[in-house]
């Protein structure tokens, strides 16, 4: 009887075969129940292992354009009930990987048998037969053309699992490569908005871990946050930022459990580099975010430190309910308002209460009071002593925090003015936190206050490196030019800034003082009208418009202004030096220098900018000046 042929055609991996003809699912020879959209979901997959299959291409392939189902709930079912098969896991997969917001990837090793098999079947010998025969039966030879068509199979077969490898391989060689990098803002999977500050603040945390890193150039949230459910495409992202590779993930906080799933994403070519999950306890996030951080440094082969890594090991427990407290208050300052910020100092002292040796709830604590005492929200006598013992409590419990640093250098310069204090303690958080935009660009500000024109504009240009989106870095960067001795350039660049957004109101600010000391009046008050407009009129917008009425000569218009500033110190802390200004454009000397004794006695922080501040050079000339200059260089203590 001639040989049998037998055709198959089967996908394996592991223990599991896939007959593709049959549409059947065995285990270990044993037939399995997956069937429809589920059993087509892993065929997909097994197409292209390694790959990501996105969400899009399974709807347009798996569902009909005209059915009238909710697709994720459906198409989660599918994946569950494929998982649910396979004994896979989303939280720690084996088979199927998902890649949030994006696609599913099949991330094992797989054989295809694509090729007709011949099965030879030995025809039945008689007892007869085999006792004429002098041995044993002779083999029957096997063609030299089908020995070559076996190996070729073979090698076809293993030809996507070699390919897989070395996709994984030449992925691992390009982090090598990877020297800038974007956390775009974790996606909430706990469901509703009250769980954003949690997303919100674990992203901050992986920010701010990775940003640790000298040989990392991390991009800060305020930019990152800008992304928080944007359509656009990683590679534009990546562009718009300037950075090599982006991160993106999901984070679920249920219970006393916290779950990360991360990916790290080429920027340039959109291609996964790296993929990791991480589960933890909420006593323990703090070692979970320092491990994401550790593991994305390791994985993109970035030098870290000695220092660096006792910082990135540095994660005590924490009491769960301070934390949440804590990233509430870090949520509610984030938005950098009045409010928000008024609003994060009742979450800061929460967590306080629930924990007294929180450092980074003090350090929030301190960034907090800080930040109402520069635009005048309370009065500096109020604002600043409470911030000074906030940063003090926090660098007590841990030294090396970076915001607590900068913070305390805020008191020394705003405040105290002790200026060797305050350039102290900024170095000392670039130092820490060699990423921190804010560090820079609070350090700039004492650079161009103390007159180094060169050294500040430099800083301010690496701020913006490290939040190059943002309005304000870019709007700092004009205004610094106007206070070095730049008007020009000044103008250009706040008017560029404008352009990118147009609702900035400091931008039009800023813009308004240049113009009205250059002359270009009717612009100057037109800038200054907008920038009211846009910040309910508070005190330092009132100031470039008053600056600008007075410069133009319109005094009855600028007292207008000084009376509404008038007003609203009735509710509200509004700083002398405003008036000062004003009245010192208008050419009321005397006026001018009594609400600067006045900004004296209150240690009002714009004093700061004496030295250099344009507005004020109609002052200048009268020894007054000089002599109340000397006193705030000698830090206000009198001799």
């Amino acid at each position: 009887m001639p040989p049998t042929a037998v055709s198959s055609r089967a996908v394996r991996f592991g223990v599991f075969e896939v007959d593709l003809r049959a549409c059947e699912l065995r285990k270990n020879g044993v037939l399995l129940k997956l069937q429809g959209q589920p059993f087509q979901i892993l065929t997909l997959l097994l197409e292209r292992p390694g790959a990501m299959v996105t969400r899009e291409e399974l709807r347009q392939k798996l569902w009909s354009a005209d059915t009238f189902v909710d697709f994720d709930n459906s198409l989660n079912a599918a994946i569950n009930r494929l998982r649910e098969t396979l004994g896979d896991s989303a939280e720690n997969p084996r088979f199927v990987q998902t890649l949030p917001r994006r696609g599913y990837r099949f991330i094992v090793p797989v054989e295809r048998v694509d090729q007709d098999a011949e099965v030879v079947v030995a025809e039945a010998v008689s007892p007869r037969e085999t006792s004429r025969s002098e041995g044993p039966a002779p083999q029957r030879a096997f063609p030299k053309w089908k020995l070559w068509a076996a190996g070729i199979a073979i090698v076809t077969a293993l030809l996507p699992t070699a390919f897989y490898f070395w996709k994984l391989r030449s992925n691992h060689l390009s982090t090598s490569k990877i020297r800038s990098l974007a956390v775009l803002p974790l996606a909430n999977l706990a469901g509703g908005s009250s769980q954003e500050f949690f997303s919100d603040g674990m992203t901050d945390a992986l920010i701010t871990n990775l940003a640790q890193i000298h040989a990392l150039r991390v991009i800060s949230l305020t930019s990152t946050l800008r992304y928080k459910g944007t359509q656009k495409p990683l590679p534009q992202i990546g562009r718009e930022l300037n950075v090599d590779a982006v991160l993106i993930g999901e984070v679920v906080h249920s219970g006393e459990r916290v779950r990360i799933d991360i990916q790290l994403i080429e920027s340039a070519t959109d291609r996964h580099l790296w993929v990791g999950s991480y589960e933890r306890n909420l006593e323990d996030v703090l070692a979970l975010q320092a491990e994401v951080a550790g593991d994305v440094a390791r994985e993109i082969r970035v030098q870290v430190t000695p220092q660096e890594g006792e910082l990135l090991a540095a994660a005590p427990p924490v009491n769960k309910e301070a934390y949440e407290e804590y990233l509430r208050g870090r949520f509610f300052w984030n938005k950098r308002t009045e409010a928000g910020t008024e609003k994060s100092i009742e979450y800061f002292e929460n967590a306080l209460k629930k924990d007294p040796h929180y450092a980074q709830a003090f350090s929030g604590l301190s960034d907090a009071y800080s930040m109402l005492g520069f635009y005048g929200t309370i009065s500096p006598q109020e604002a600043y002593p409470q911030a000074r013992a906030a940063a003090t409590n926090a660098l007590r419990l841990d030294k090396n925090l970076a915001d607590a640093h900068v913070s305390l250098a805020e008191v020394s310069f705003w405040f105290d003015w002790n200026w060797s204090n305050a350039e102290a303690e900024f170095k000392r958080a670039t130092d820490l936190n060699p990423s921190y935009d804010t560090a820079y660009r609070k350090y700039s500000n004492f650079l161009i206050a103390r007159g180094r024109v060169s050294e500040a504009l430099a800083v301010a240009r690496k701020a913006l490196e490290l939040d190059p989106v943002s309005a304000t870095l870019a709007t700092h960067l004009g205004w610094f030019m106007f206070l070095g001795g730049q008007p020009e350039q000044a103008i250009d660049q706040l008017r560029k800034t404008i352009d990118l957004d147009p609702f900035y109101a400091r931008a039009h600010r800023d813009l308004a003082l240049v113009l009205a000391r250059q002359g270009s009046f009717t612009e100057a008050i037109r800038e200054g009208q907008r920038a009211i407009e846009l910040s309910e009129s508070s005190p330092i917008m009132l100031e470039a418009l008053g600056y600008a009425y007075a410069r133009a000569g319109r005094k009855a218009d600028a007292e207008k202004i000084l009376s509404q500033l008038e007003r609203q110190r009735a509710h509200r802390y509004v700083s002398p030096f405003y008036e000062a200004i004003i009245w010192g454009a208008a050419g009321d000397k005397d006026r001018a220098f009594a609400w600067l004794e006045k900004a004296y006695r209150e240690r009002s922080s714009q004093l700061a900018w004496l030295k250099v501040y344009p507005p004020a050079d109609e002052l200048r000339s009268d020894p007054r000046f000089a002599e109340l200059l000397q006193r705030v260089e000698r830090g206000g203590r009198e001799q």
